[in-house]
C-alpha cells in the first residue's frame, strides 16, 4: 500500500513540478526593470516577410535577435470589474538582424495577469494596436530562455507606428517560425 501511495504522489507531483519550472514569471522584470535575452543563429533562422496587405511576400534569414522585456515604474494593474483586465502590461522590444544586413525592430504590448492562470501559462501574448499584429513569447521549459513563436498567419509590424504607412511585417505565413533567445545579457540603458 505504501508503494502505491508513493507512486501516486510522484505521478501527481511531476506535472506540478513541470508547471513550476515552465512558468514565465521568474523571467519577467520587476517594476522599473528590464530583462534582455539574445541569440546568434548558426545556421540562420528563416522568417516570412510581408507588406501590410500581404500583397508582397518574401522570406529572409535571421542571423541574430535581441529581445527586451520591460515594465514601466508607473504601471498599475487594470480591472474592468467583470473579471477582465490585466495585472501588468510589459513592453516587448524585438530587434532582428537579417543576413542581408537589414535590421527589423518592433515594440509591442504584453498583458500578463496575476493569479492561477498567469502563474501556470508559460507565455506572454503580445500585440501592437492599429492592426500591427501579434506574437507569442514562450518560456523554454526548465531554462532561463524564451522563444518567440509565430504560428501560421501570425505576424508583427516592424519599423512603423499606427499613423505611418508601409512597414514590413515579420511572422509566419504557412509554417511555424520559432526564434529562441537565451544568453541573458545586461540591458543597455
Amino acid at each position: 500500500m505504501r508503494k502505491a501511495a508513493i507512486s501516486i504522489t510522484v505521478i501527481l507531483s511531476a506535472p506540478v513540478l513541470a508547471l513550476y519550472f515552465w512558468r514565465i514569471e521568474p523571467l519577467l522584470p520587476a517594476r522599473g526593470g528590464a530583462t534582455c535575452l539574445a541569440a546568434n543563429y548558426d545556421p540562420p533562422r528563416q522568417i516570412d516577410l510581408s507588406s501590410p496587405r500581404r500583397d508582397k511576400k518574401s522570406t529572409a534569414d535571421v542571423k541574430s535577435m535581441r529581445l527586451k522585456i520591460s515594465l514601466s515604474p508607473d504601471e498599475k494593474p487594470y480591472s474592468d470589474g467583470r473579471g477582465g483586465g490585466y495585472g501588468w502590461r510589459y513592453a516587448l522590444y524585438l530587434d532582428a538582424r537579417l543576413t542581408n544586413g537589414e535590421r527589423l525592430t518592433s515594440a509591442s504590448i504584453c498583458e500578463w495577469r496575476e493569479g492561477f492562470v498567469g502563474h501556470v501559462i508559460p507565455a506572454l501574448f503580445c500585440y501592437i494596436d492599429c492592426d500591427g499584429g501579434s506574437v507569442t513569447v514562450f518560456r523554454k521549459i526548465g531554462q532561463n530562455a524564451l522563444a518567440v513563436w509565430f504560428e501560421p498567419g501570425e505576424r508583427l509590424r516592424t519599423g512603423q507606428t499606427c499613423d505611418g504607412g508601409g512597414g514590413v511585417f515579420i511572422g509566419a505565413e504557412k509554417d511555424w517560425r520559432r526564434l529562441p533567445v537565451s544568453n541573458a545579457e545586461k540591458c543597455a540603458e
